[in-house]
């Protein structure tokens, strides 16, 4: 290996490990999920072991292989999850308030999930086990504040940051309409959602 192709493979593994950093940094601030953390880490941690075994070797063309592959923003983006529909359950007389956007998941599937939620402290922090897969690519997500139980419904597992986006959206919702949660029936046709704009701007992405 030459002087300048060392040089290059020096370069190459101090990316990675920018890159591996970086990749910490944006899983503990929720900006991606534990699935594209996996995914992204085990890709950089085999091309720094390729990078680490070109310095021992003196091989140059492992750097050349380990460089190849789809971008990682392509990775990101076929993974990032996307919110597809959501459905609205109120708290007190247990009926499905709404459904906004498309929610294909039979109810067998949801209700033995949905009963451990309606009880939960609302909006206590999100721990994991909120998040529940239910077909292959599809999660959902439950959000349970003083008077509803929001489910969102996921094409991929939802980052921590879309999740407190839901939350904050959900706090909106029940604050806007708060003047009808202590009624035995709540007539969805006459609320407010502030989801909507969760919810349009992923099925437009």
């Amino acid at each position: 290996m030459s002087t300048k192709q060392e040089r290059n493979a020096q370069q190459f593994r101090a990316l990675l490990q920018a890159k591996i950093e970086r990749l910490l940094d944006d899983f503990a601030q929720g900006k991606i999920s534990r699935a594209q953390f996996h995914l992204l880490y085990e890709r950089y941690n085999a091309r720094l072991a390729i990078a680490n075994h070109a310095l021992v070797s003196g091989n140059p063309d492992a750097i050349e292989i380990a460089q190849t592959g789809p971008p990682t923003m392509t990775i990101l983006q076929e993974t990032r999850a996307r919110a597809v529909g959501m459905r609205i359950y109120h708290n007190k007389s247990g009926q499905q308030i709404e459904t906004l956007g498309q929610f294909e998941v039979a109810d067998e599937a949801l209700n033995p999930i949905l009963k451990h939620y309606v009880p939960l402290k609302p909006f206590t922090t999100t721990p994991v086990e909120h998040v529940h897969q239910v077909g292959k690519g599809l999660w959902v997500f439950f959000s349970t504040g003083s008077h509803t139980t929001v489910v969102t419904l996921f094409h991929n597992e939802p980052s921590r940051q879309q999740q407190r986006e839901i939350e904050r959206l959900h706090k909106d919702f029940e604050s806007a309409n708060r003047n009808v949660w202590e009624e035995d029936t709540v007539h969805g046709e006459q609320l407010a959602y502030p989801f909507l704009v969760f919810i349009q701007r992923r099925l437009k992405s």
